[in-house]
């Protein structure tokens, strides 16, 4: 074999490791019910995560629980203010939170537009969620955000009992070494996870039922 296909075969090679490393999850944490995964992504230091599970609930209560935007605050990790800033339509909108970050690292805000669909054949809730960093003008003293692609996914297994799964893949701006994010990278989404499972089986919660949502 001459050196231009011995090349071209290893070139190929790291092509598909890098294919086959982006597609696969690494399990991180398993606790209290909750599974954190993580993967590569390529073209980025950074990793994905994705968090599962599944709660005594129906998709409704969830969803209004995610919807409450200034709720955030309440249950999700370091959030410190939160607020809808257009509603488009009753599936559709803009948002803006600010977490807080250790000192000396500024504190991060966000702006995302997200989007709700419900499957009619499966009943699966998607939210999706995307950073418009430029929606609103940057603040002093707040490293936007500027790349952000998420999602929740809302699973009806049975009549109230739904699997949450909540897949983030996210540049949080600035300069904050890689190595230092992606060890720590499971911690919110196991925070928010257990968060929200304990609020939606709360007996003190509201049961909810919402007619935008096709229930089991």
């Amino acid at each position: 074999m001459n050196s231009r296909k011995l090349f071209l075969s290893l070139f190929t090679l790291l092509l598909l490791s890098l294919n086959s490393f982006s597609q696969t999850w690494k399990l991180r944490t398993d606790e209290e019910g909750v599974k954190i995964y993580t993967r590569g992504i390529e073209g980025s230091n950074v990793q994905e995560f994705k968090g599962e599970v599944t709660v005594k609930s129906n998709i409704s209560g969830i969803l209004t629980l995610i919807d409450s935007i200034s709720f955030y605050p309440k249950w999700m990790r370091n959030c410190i203010f939160s607020e809808r800033l257009k509603k488009i339509s009753s599936s559709s909108g803009y948002t803006y939170y600010v977490i807080k970050a250790p000192w000396p690292v500024s504190d991060r805000d966000a702006c995302t537009f997200y989007s709700v669909k419900q499957d009619t054949t499966t009943k699966i809730v998607t939210v999706t969620l995307k950073a418009v960093k430029d929606y609103l003008p940057e603040k002093s003293g707040r490293v936007r955000v500027p790349i952000m692609n998420g999602s929740w996914q809302f699973i009806p297994l049975e009549k109230g009992i739904t699997k949450i799964i909540y897949q983030v893949h996210c540049d949080i701006g600035g300069y904050v070494p890689a190595v230092i994010i992606n060890a720590y990278i499971t911690e919110t989404p196991y925070s928010n996870l257990l968060s929200i499972k304990r609020i939606v089986e709360s007996p003190l919660y509201p049961k909810v039922l919402r007619a935008d949502v096709r229930e089991m």
